[in-house]
């Protein structure tokens, strides 16, 4: 999941990467919930439907009637996420890199967006067969799947992409990297990654189940970015670029 930027600016910062598996641009808060389209346009029924879980309230649903489109075989991004932030409370729909990103407008714990149902659900990616998506809402350190399934304090699990079902993690690491990588995009990124997990792990922005853990942690990881807590860390180019995903332009930056 090669990051193309990461920054703290403007509060509470985001990140944007870029899908190792199929090379869809993602933005996501790091301290907001959000699910997101699979990338338009899309072809959608008069009448079909999308139901929406904010911040854990009751759901709300967005009804596409007919005429809320000029074009139902063919809806752009900008005209869904406009009909969404017409319909649904609570949210901030915009047109990410083709797909659209559903935001809530709040910050913290209980920030979250949940596509629960739906009609439309499939048509814009997003999932129809019961599973939970790792990370809908703010990223946090750490992941816990049950006792006996998967429990890892090192993970910090990324929002499913919906354009190829990718459910990617960043890995914060304890080693050093050989001497021979410094001064490499390479490097960068695992600065970048373990930055991350200091900052989520400073703001408290652990797993319930991890938190104790982290909090008794005395190590640090050795290989972080100096500058990530202040201005923009721009990743254009990657040692082992991602086929067919342009990663050389830097985004035009956040509302």
């Amino acid at each position: 999941m090669p990051i193309k930027t990461i920054t703290m600016t403007p509060a509470p910062g985001y990140m944007v990467h870029i899908c190792a598996a199929c090379g869809a641009e993602h933005t996501v808060s790091f301290d907001r919930g959000a699910q997101k389209t699979r990338t338009g346009p899309f072809v959608l029924q008069p009448g079909d439907t999308l139901v929406v879980r904010v911040d854990g309230a009751e759901p709300a649903t967005a009804t596409f009637a007919a005429g809320s489109f000029p074009d139902f075989t063919r809806v752009s991004a900008a005209q869904l996420a406009a009909k969404l932030n017409a319909t649904l409370a609570g949210v901030q729909a915009v047109d990410d890199a083709g797909g659209v990103l559903i935001e809530s407008t709040s910050v913290g714990p209980d920030s979250c967006v949940q596509i629960v149902d739906g009609t439309a659900r499939a048509a814009l990616g997003f999932a129809t067969n019961g599973w939970a998506d790792p990370c809908h809402s703010r990223p946090m350190l750490g992941i816990s799947l049950g006792a006996e399934q998967v429990m890892d304090k090192d993970i910090m699990a990324l929002r499913r992409c919906n354009d190829c079902g990718a459910n990617e993690c960043l890995v914060r690491t304890f080693d050093a990297a050989p001497a021979h990588l410094d001064g490499t995009h390479l490097m960068a990124h695992r600065q970048a990654v373990n930055s991350l997990a200091e900052h989520c792990k400073s703001c408290g922005w652990s797993h319930p189940d991890l938190a104790e853990h982290h909090a008794a942690e005395l190590a640090r990881p050795r290989d972080v970015h100096a500058q990530v807590l202040d201005q923009p860390v721009i990743l254009p180019r990657f040692v082992h670029p991602v086929v067919g995903a342009d990663v050389r332009s830097t985004p035009s930056g956040r509302r």
